[in-house]
């Protein structure tokens, strides 16, 4: 789309007006590049977080089976898994010294982030906007001012995996406890993590008693969950009550004045209504209930039943469940809070003409009309364009069932599927339905027509 300061012109345009166009406005438009070098920077990430994560396992592994005090065969508990949750999170705290104050004070930074987000979204305003801004300035200036802010006692530092209500704990723990939504929902990305990576430890290896279906339940029930929890990012999760609460709140955005010292401004709004604040903050967190959503996981992987899982992959999903803080606390502080993901690379597959090869001699770059004159010979001929058009859709459908085979792992060797019937169903059905759109390529559509119906006959090649 153009700026929307740019000029608008209703005139058709020239012939050289055209061509500039063509030569240098359009290149200059299509920064693939940059796109491109950010999915490399992101992979980059992504394999130092892997390379984290697979390191520190073993050791993971062990210290949660010290925990763990039931064989991996024997039913357990939701107060059980419950229990080790939490001496595990006691043991993190232990081991992690030091660092383990940085990880909490980024916890807390996104916990407000994501506080402030919400009721910017409650009030329908864009996160950038003046008046999201100043809401995220007097949630920061309410955590100062009503203890939610990080202010460890004696150095001690809370049980980060108890209830906000069953410890003796500062304002900021509870807090983080009854916030920290991103927290679960890393939680859960790295389970489903853990079950694709179960389909690769015992799946490919044939074990005995390794049942696909109980994993694929299970992680379906993993996606439910997190698709929960997304909701409450959503205005519409909540009671209209709440809301009205954060507009009533926040009406509109700060006038010039205020906004020239937001700071100096959110102090003194927290001075006028902080009682305000703490009843939306109240009725926020009655809402989203995040202890509900922890029990809910707790009752789920107790009730993997020993008799339908294979032992040592019932013993995987627990270790990821139950050490994730570990893992947590390594990968979290080298994140960014929006980071929030499976760890999983962005594989990038070309649809060029230049790796389609079913269609014999129209195959290929040679094959299209317009790469001619500059890549410009197209603007010339309708026909050239109802060519090239066809087989761009050719080619693209060639390319996208190449690329899903691929990650199917198909051999068309082995026979399981026909490929090459398949692509040849969907050659005549793209014929079939652009034909009577296409007046200047009846000749071309019977060549293609001829060449399709060759294709596994050794007669594809000709034109």
């Amino acid at each position: 789309p153009a700026p929307p300061a740019s000029a608008t012109h209703h005139r058709m345009p020239g012939f050289f007006a055209t061509l500039k166009g063509a030569l240098s406005d359009i290149p200059s438009s299509e920064p693939v590049v940059d796109e491109l070098g950010w999915v490399s920077d992101f992979n980059d990430r992504v394999r130092r977080i892997r390379a984290i994560i697979d390191e520190a396992r073993p050791r993971v592994s062990r210290l949660v089976e010290r925990i763990v005090s039931a064989a991996p065969d024997e039913p357990i508990t939701a107060a059980q898994v419950r229990a080790w949750r939490e001496a595990v999170n006691e043991q993190v705290r232990r081991d992690a010294g030091f660092a383990y104050e940085g990880y909490v004070r980024l916890k807390l930074a996104s916990v407000r982030a994501f506080v402030s987000n919400l009721i910017a979204t409650l009030r329908g305003v864009p996160l950038q906007s003046p008046l999201a801004r100043t809401i995220a300035e007097v949630i920061d200036a309410w955590a100062a001012q009503s203890g939610a802010a990080f202010a460890p006692v004696d150095g001690e530092m809370a049980n980060l995996e108890r209830r906000p209500g069953e410890q003796s704990a500062p304002a900021w723990v509870k807090f983080l406890l009854t916030f920290d939504l991103d927290y679960r929902r890393r939680r859960l990305h790295f389970l489903i993590e853990g079950q694709n990576r179960l389909y690769d430890v015992f799946g490919q290896g044939g074990v005995a008693g390794f049942d696909r279906t109980v994993v694929d339940r299970l992680k379906r029930v993993f996606y439910e969950k997190l698709d929960v929890l997304n909701r409450h990012e959503q205005a519409a999760t909540f009671s209209r009550a709440t809301v009205g609460l954060a507009e009533r709140l926040f009406p509109s955005a700060p006038s010039a004045r205020d906004a020239r010292d937001l700071g100096r401004h959110a102090r003194l709004f927290v001075q006028r209504h902080g009682r305000r604040i703490d009843r939306l903050i109240a009725a926020l967190a009655a809402e989203i209930d995040l202890d509900a959503s922890t029990d809910e996981i707790d009752r789920l992987l107790a009730a993997m039943d020993p008799a339908q899982w294979h032992p040592a992959a019932r013993r995987e999903v627990l270790v990821n469940y139950l050490g994730f803080p570990f893992w947590d606390v390594l990968t979290f502080p080298v994140m960014t809070w929006r980071e929030i993901g499976e760890f999983n690379e962005v594989l990038v597959d070309r649809i060029s003409p230049v790796d389609a090869h079913t269609l014999g001699a129209f195959s290929g770059p040679g094959s299209l009309m317009g790469a001619a004159f500059g890549h410009f010979a197209d603007f010339f001929s309708r026909a050239f364009r109802e060519k090239d058009y066809l087989l761009g859709r050719l080619h693209g459908l060639d390319r996208l069932i190449d690329i899903v085979c691929d990650a199917a792992e198909l051999d068309p060797e082995l026979g399981d599927v026909d490929i090459l019937a398949l692509k040849k169903r969907a050659f005549a059905r793209i014929l079939d339905a652009e034909e009577p759109h296409l007046p200047h390529s009846a000749a071309l559509i019977a060549a293609l027509r001829r060449c399709v119906a060759d294709l596994g006959t050794g007669g594809a090649t000709a034109a």
